[in-house]
């Protein structure tokens, strides 16, 4: 299963240009324009956020939202592809993950 955004919604509002990263169901990342950092100009900020400890990388900015797509989407393959059965379930008996994601965001 690959990625999709939703847009993100906090206490019953719908924030503008802010989305949940969706894969297999659950929120693993936001996407959002980050216009309070108005000396930069118009920059999307992305970043990695599951609840499982996060390397630094796993988060970033870009200029448009194709692009912090794209970097989320690479970030999120490189996460993924470095989890195993231990680190999701801590204690359990070691078993397959499932088969990888398809490629970007929808």
């Amino acid at each position: 299963m690959g990625l999709s955004l939703r847009k993100t919604v906090i206490a019953g509002d719908t924030l503008k240009d802010d989305y949940c990263v969706i894969h297999e169901g659950r929120c693993v990342g936001r996407i959002r324009l980050a216009d309070e950092r108005s000396w930069q100009g118009i920059v999307w900020t992305w970043n990695v956020n599951p609840p499982l400890p996060i390397p630094p990388w796993c988060n970033g900015s870009a200029d448009s939202l194709e692009v912090a797509k794209g970097e989320f989407g690479a970030a999120w393959e490189r996460f993924y592809s470095s989890l195993t059965q231990r680190t999701l379930n801590p204690g359990t008996a070691p078993r397959a993950l499932p088969r990888g994601m398809r490629r970007g965001l929808k």
